[in-house]
């Protein structure tokens, strides 16, 4: 909610405590569902696990967005709840490249937290060759995703702090949700990149683009990899260690260029309201 005390500047939702708030509300929708991920382990098919697992995941993402929405819309009276500025089609071709230099920059850093076996097994049935299992992971996780942190709390946190503290603070929530330590790291540091585009643009399509994306690669090793899910990396589809770790270095490095040089090619979104601009 909107609070104004005197001779201090309002305090828009959510504020830090409030987007942990979203975040337990999310765990506890998730815990909720699981019961219907319990009845297609029952059935002991592939098909309806991976199903049910959708299922849940869109109750339980969904759920969380819809009440938040409610919230804020509440807060907000005839205001909408999420906001969207046009962007320049350069723009999206920026976010793409961004997001590929983001996935070659972050792939040494994915496994450095060893896996405990039972974890592993996990890993591998929620990441099955199934058509439910790719809508869930590239589809409505994006979607219902970024529109949670991007939409609701990034855009709230940047109202109430400054842009590095709201971007940070999003995406130790956005990590958190993921529910394993294991996910943090990448979830974190490309949540991050994706942060900043959004930040930038206030184009709430980047974020999912950039999010569908990453996700559509990480699906494809899969297919691409020998390697279970829980274990591969970018290094398994490259011929040679050299290539990998030069196209690695390179990604960091041009993204650093980019940072330091070209960043103002992403334009800004009107009408922007941060505290710290």
């Amino acid at each position: 909610m909107i609070h104004q005390q005197k001779g201090s500047s309002p305090v828009y939702y959510p504020t830090i405590p409030q987007g942990f708030g979203i975040v337990l509300l999310f765990i506890m929708l998730s815990m909720l569902t699981g019961l219907l991920i319990s009845l297609g382990h029952l059935s002991g098919e592939a098909g309806l696990i991976d199903f049910m697992e959708m299922l849940g995941y869109m109750l339980a993402a969904g759920g969380t967005l819809l009440l938040i929405i409610r919230v804020k819309t509440l807060v907000y009276n005839d205001k909408p709840a999420l906001r969207h500025e046009q962007a320049p089609n350069s723009t999206y071709m920026m976010s793409i490249v961004l997001t590929l230099l983001g996935i070659l920059a972050i792939d040494p850093l994915t496994n450095l937290i060893p896996m405990p076996e039972g974890i592993k097994e996990l890993f591998e049935q929620m990441f099955s060759k199934t058509v439910p299992a790719f809508f869930t992971a590239v589809i409505f996780a994006p979607v219902l995703e970024e529109m949670i942190f991007r939409g609701i709390v990034l855009e709230g946190f940047l109202k109430n702090y400054s842009p590095v503290k709201a971007i940070i603070w999003t995406n130790v929530l956005f990590g958190l949700a993921h529910l394993n330590p294991w996910q943090f790291i990448g979830a974190f540091l490309m949540g991050i990149l994706i942060s900043w585009v959004y930040y930038k643009t206030r184009n709430l399509i980047l974020p999912v683009a950039m999010h569908m994306l990453n996700n559509l690669i990480s699906y494809l090793f899969l297919y691409l990899s020998d390697v279970s899910f829980s274990e591969a990396s970018l290094k398994d589809v490259f011929p040679s260690s050299g290539l990998y770790y030069g196209l690695v270095i390179g990604s960091i490095l041009l993204l650093a260029l980019f940072f330091a040089f070209y960043s103002h090619l992403i334009p800004v979104g009107k009408g922007q309201n941060n505290k710290g601009d």
